[in-house]
């Protein structure tokens, strides 16, 4: 049992040295810009936002992409502030959902779309950027290049924008690198689906006739793209753009945050992985079994933490080929994260906050432990950004 639990901590270290290795040795190159601008639909999910969207939809006006070719579009979701008002005097345009029993970001998301294709039938994709981050001016033209080329799907990079804020801030601004940037580049460069993060997404208008939205779980990005996937559909990754947001410096906040996350993570596992896996393995098709499995893939935390217990027991098993397979994985996974937080150029302090990495252990453990006992979260709840 321990070696069994030690050679899939190894496979686990494999593979993400694999993206690693792949991210490294593969530049990414921007797409050659579109002759011909799609036209874009950039909807702005929002409940009580009131504090950032301006600052949001502000950048969101600046892109540098024909003004004529996209319109904002404000989701103000079951909001008890001044969300809509903000947004309708920034010139966006705002659709006010008021459904207190059907809460979430995936609910606003297929109900905004069910109301707003039907009436702009010259709208060729869709764009999602959460009312909390910033975009990079180039966003559109990044995923429209991408769309013209054939791609159904895009996602561009979603890092941290205050890492140097905490340890805190640092420490997720490391596990956005690894998870957002570092390994969809590797994917991409291997020919695999990139993923979706919630945020900087783009859709071709007939994938979502196809694969309509759906998604209505904690994760909603993460079950939506295994609905695409499932499906036939590939997510295009486009590295030169990015959306960038504020995390919460410390506090309940984190740990609502972390609560939400590792739930929906949880779900997704319990609700997808037989389903696609066996759909791979049926249809031999690489990209089902691989998004099935990655979802095996432990957060480092997590890792870090089944290393040292699993550790322990071999110590007094006196298991010594366990031991050495936990050395190895271990060793991996130590490549792997300095490796690939260097390879996207994380700042000074990410690296020096990784000294924290054992209290960020000892929070996830907790949380699990709420998972387990069914105490986890059964809906989703806006993070408080101050802390």
């Amino acid at each position: 049992m321990l070696r069994a639990a030690a050679g899939a901590l190894s496979l686990s270290s494999a593979y993400l040295l694999t993206l690693l290795v792949a991210a490294a040795a593969r530049r990414p190159r921007a797409a050659p810009e579109a002759a011909v601008a799609p036209a874009f639909l950039v909807l702005v999910p929002a409940h009580d936002e009131e504090a950032g969207l301006g600052s949001t939809l502000a950048a969101l006006r600046a892109l540098d992409y024909a003004p004529d070719r996209y319109e904002l579009l404000v989701i103000a979701d079951n909001c008890t502030d001044a969300t809509a008002d903000i947004a309708r005097d920034a010139g966006a345009t705002v659709l006010v959902r008021d459904d207190p029993e059907h809460r979430g970001k995936g609910a606003a998301i297929a109900w905004a779309l069910d109301r707003a294709l039907p009436t702009r039938p010259d709208v060729e994709a869709i764009a999602l950027v959460d009312a909390d981050c910033l975009p990079s001016p180039n966003l559109l033209t990044a995923m429209g290049s991408r769309l013209a080329a054939g791609a159904a799907a895009v996602q561009v990079a979603y890092t941290v924008s205050n890492p140097d804020d905490s340890p805190a801030t640092a420490l997720r601004y490391a596990g956005f690198a690894l998870v957002n940037v570092l390994r969809p580049r590797g994917k991409s460069a291997l020919g695999l689906s990139c993923g979706l993060f919630g945020t900087g997404m783009a859709f071709r208008r007939d994938l979502l006739a196809r694969v309509p939205w759906v998604a209505r779980s904690l994760a909603e990005d993460a079950e939506q793209h295994l609905e695409l996937v499932d499906a036939g559909a590939i997510v295009a990754f486009a590295p030169e753009a990015q959306v960038t947001s504020p995390m919460p410096v410390g506090g309940q906040a984190v740990r609502d945050q972390q609560l939400r996350w590792e739930g929906g993570r949880v779900d997704i596992v319990r609700r997808w992985v037989p389903r696609l896996a066996v759909h791979g393995v049926s249809r031999r098709d690489p990209q089902r079994l691989h998004a099935a499995l990655e979802q095996l893939v432990p957060p480092q935390s997590l890792s870090l933490a089944a290393h040292a217990a699993l550790a322990l027991a071999a110590v007094a098993s006196r298991d010594r080929t366990t031991l050495r397979l936990l050395a190895a994985s271990a060793g991996g996974q130590v490549v792997y994260v300095l490796g690939g937080l260097a390879v996207v150029r994380a700042p000074r302090s990410v690296f020096l906050a990784l000294a924290a990495a054992p209290a960020l252990v000892a929070r996830k453990l907790g949380i699990y432990g709420r998972l387990l006992s069914g105490r986890g979260p059964t809906a989703w709840r806006r993070t408080a950004r101050d802390g």
